[in-house]
């Protein structure tokens, strides 16, 4: 287990409920403010929850063991061809992966020299601790509560975890005050940016009604007869024909500028080319082989003025703060 400079950690983060200055304890971290403690846990990392803190979110565990490591691996290719050449487009030196899962990404910036930050779940900390990540940057936290002192970041990418904030057990029924929950998930991802600087966020597209990185249903799914025929359907070719409007886990285009540039205040909204950014590995995997080379085809050369449309599968997105 890798040691951690708990005083160092003090001068660097700030309390996520109250964004004061924090102080080592004997325990993890205190805030000088609301003097909630944050504890290190049993795997070496800073779980940010306050001692008296009920919500059920630090308690989701989302990753299990075969998906943790196909994590470590499978990124590689994504960061290398699609993100780093993304953020080397403008200066930058300070980055935050929000839902980082098992991180490589920001092991890469750090091994670069970049001052690079991970937060997910706590469920991932005995994943980090298992493959030697560094406490003093990898963070048990929840993107609606971010250790971080206002606008440290030059840039936050939030790579296919927004669409599982504010749900009953971070995988797809949403909860009543979903809506709260992002915002307020917005609102930290826009104080931890800096002036200027960028947020980029991925997840497949709400209004384009066909989902291959999800299935239908999780266990709090109602058993109706659609949800059987979409999950029918999805077992047979790997696709989930989804509902375009009303409730539903995924976001939107039209989505995201609300929640980031109409109420949040940020500037800048640039819907991001898809080019590089898919391995296709579904479509080599599945029943969907015979329509590799279309995909490609088509996602590879979207022209840009259908990017933030419901012709594109993806919602992949810069904001400017």
């Amino acid at each position: 287990m890798n040691s951690i400079d708990l005083s160092a950690l003090a001068e660097l983060l700030a309390c996520p409920a109250c964004h004061a200055r924090l102080e080592p304890d004997e325990a993890g971290l205190r805030c000088g403010g609301c003097r909630s403690v944050y504890r290190v846990d049993a795997h070496g990392f800073v779980e940010f929850r306050a001692d008296d803190s009920g919500d059920e979110v630090y308690q989701q565990d989302t990753t299990p063991e075969e998906y943790a490591e196909m994590q470590l691996h499978s990124g590689q290719r994504l960061f290398d061809e699609y993100i780093s050449p993304l953020l080397r487009e403008e200066k930058f030196s300070t980055v935050l992966d929000a839902g980082c899962g098992m991180g490589m990404g920001v092991s890469k910036l750090l091994e670069e020299g970049y001052e690079a930050f991970g937060i997910d779940l706590p469920n991932m900390a005995k994943f980090w601790a298992r493959a030697g990540k560094n406490p003093a940057r990898f963070f048990c936290a929840d993107a609606a509560r971010l250790p971080f002192r206002q606008g440290f970041f030059d840039v936050v990418y939030c790579m296919g975890a927004f669409e599982h904030i504010g749900t009953i057990n971070g995988f797809f029924t949403l909860l009543d005050n979903y809506r709260d929950i992002r915002r307020n998930c917005v609102n930290e991802l826009l104080r931890v940016t800096r002036p200027g600087g960028r947020i980029i966020v991925a997840c497949p597209n709400k209004r384009f009604p066909a989902d291959i990185q999800h299935p239908p249903a999780d266990e709090f799914s109602p058993t109706s007869a659609g949800f059987r025929i979409r999950s029918a359907i999805y077992g047979r070719t790997g696709v989930n024909f989804h509902p375009v409007w009303g409730k539903y886990h995924l976001v939107s285009y039209p989505e995201i500028r609300q929640l980031f540039c109409k109420e949040g205040g940020a500037r800048g909204f640039r819907p991001l080319p898809l080019k590089d950014y898919f391995g296709f590995g579904t479509f080599e995997r599945t029943s969907l082989k015979p329509f590799l080379h279309l995909a490609r085809f088509y996602l590879n050369n979207l022209p840009p003025f259908l990017r933030g449309s419901f012709l594109n599968p993806y919602m992949l997105v810069e904001i400017r703060k």
